[in-house]
């Protein structure tokens, strides 16, 4: 199937159609896709490495996986196609078939770009996360020349054509959920132009702009980490006094062995 015939102007119709992840996975063997992608691994090298677990899941828009760079023993990833080219599962981001708190790291490789349920899917993810769990995401970045080349008119569509959200909102959101920001990196500084003399040209300064880590990157990765904590019932244990020190206050015996005393003295003289 063609690249170009996938690519519709809602996302929720791209995530619909059966042949949108065999579709980006094809294009994500262009010129401009193997740069993009190359790029993403790059920030994923510098991340998923130091990222610790048992479990880890990717909800990702292609049949590629981009968590080999991490030491998680057990990855899976769940997508909306049936035909699932070594994924896990056929499910929706929106909703997860799995149980609360049953995952450490959440990897969304443009899931968020190309949903039509964003709140939910994010809602999703925090659910299944365990307390300390990590989710990072990679999405296009509107402020960039991929995000802006989009805005131009015409029926020409693009592959990074969806609904592109800039790194401010999505914290903002993951902040709401009780998510902590460890780290917002960007990358792809070249011009989406699917030409390999543009792309060779246009990534000179790829290298500097990288390691200043320029918001006017083609994609970013946010990492964050689940802050929520399990509430644990406090058990008191209560100690049993004898009943000889529950009784009168000890003003109120003072007083009385004090009367005492003088009862007795006026007896022996009186």
């Amino acid at each position: 199937m063609s690249v170009s015939k996938v690519f519709w102007k809602s996302s929720r119709e791209n995530l619909d159609n059966p042949g949108f992840y065999d579709a980006m996975s094809q294009w994500y063997e262009t010129p401009l896709g193997e740069r993009l992608l190359k790029a993403e691994l790059s920030l994923l090298d510098r991340c998923l490495p130091r990222r610790f677990g048992y479990h880890l899941l990717q909800i990702g828009c292609a049949n590629l996986p981009m968590y080999d760079s991490s030491p998680v023993g057990h990855k899976f990833s769940i997508t909306h196609n049936n035909n699932l080219h070594g994924h896990g599962l056929a499910a929706k981001g929106e909703a997860i078939p799995l149980a609360n708190e049953s995952v450490d790291i959440v990897l969304l490789h443009h899931a968020l770009d190309y949903s039509s349920y964003q709140h939910q899917l994010l809602r999703e993810v925090s659910r299944v996360l365990i307390a300390g769990g990590h989710i990072v995401i990679v999405g296009f970045n509107p402020f960039s020349s991929w995000g802006i080349r989009t805005r131009f008119p015409g029926n020409k569509k693009h592959p990074w054509q969806g609904k592109l959200l800039s790194t401010v909102r999505i914290s903002d959101w993951l902040k709401l959920l009780d998510f902590q920001i460890e780290q917002i990196r960007y990358g792809a500084y070249s011009l989406p132009i699917n030409s390999p003399g543009a792309i060779k040209y246009s990534s000179l300064f790829d290298k500097l702009a990288s390691r200043l880590n320029w918001p006017t990157g083609g994609v970013y990765m946010i990492s964050a980490r689940k802050q929520a904590l399990p509430l644990t019932p406090i058990q008191t244990s209560w100690r049993e006094f004898a009943s000889a020190n529950v009784g009168m206050p000890i003003a109120e015996n003072i007083t009385r062995v004090s009367r005492d005393v003088q009862v007795a003295s006026n007896e022996e003289n009186p």
